[in-house]
């Protein structure tokens, strides 16, 4: 007896190890889709902010590494990675912050000198939002190295 066609293609798709690559292809899929989003940075933003409304300091490092220290007592800091595309400020707390885990906040930012201006664009961590929706001034910079003339 000679097999069709039809059958031959049917049995090799549900061979195992068709299954598998298909499987694997499916968990790159879902991957790709929870990674978190490139890290952009400005050398605008890179240093340390102080808030002007009660002194918690936001520090921007050019790896994409935020942190929020406040300065009452038992208040642990907020870690977390950022993305700046020079307008929009996007912030995802770390887990060891325990608070708010993977809860982005969108902040639409004004760089003016040493003046930061954020206005929530969404947030749901009431604590960072708390914190970030003010004016901030520049404590210190990021030195960074100009061409040699």
């Amino acid at each position: 007896m000679i097999q069709d066609k039809t059958s031959s293609r049917s049995n090799l798709l549900y061979s195992s190890s068709v299954k598998r690559i298909l499987q694997i292809v499916a968990i790159l899929l879902l991957a790709s889709c929870a990674a978190k989003p490139e890290k952009v940075s400005s050398l605008n933003l890179i240093g340390s902010w102080k808030s002007d409304f009660d002194s918690t300091t936001l520090t921007c490092e050019d790896t994409g590494l935020f942190t929020l220290t406040f300065t009452g007592p038992k208040t642990r800091p907020i870690v977390g990675d950022y993305t700046f595309d020079g307008k929009i400020l996007t912030f995802r707390n770390r887990p060891e912050t325990k608070l708010c885990v993977d809860e982005t906040g969108v902040y639409e930012i004004k760089i003016d000198g040493s003046l930061l201006i954020a206005r929530k664009v969404k947030d749901f961590c009431p604590l960072r939002e708390k914190q970030m929706d003010h004016s901030w001034t520049r404590v210190n910079a990021t030195a960074v190295s100009s061409p040699a003339q």
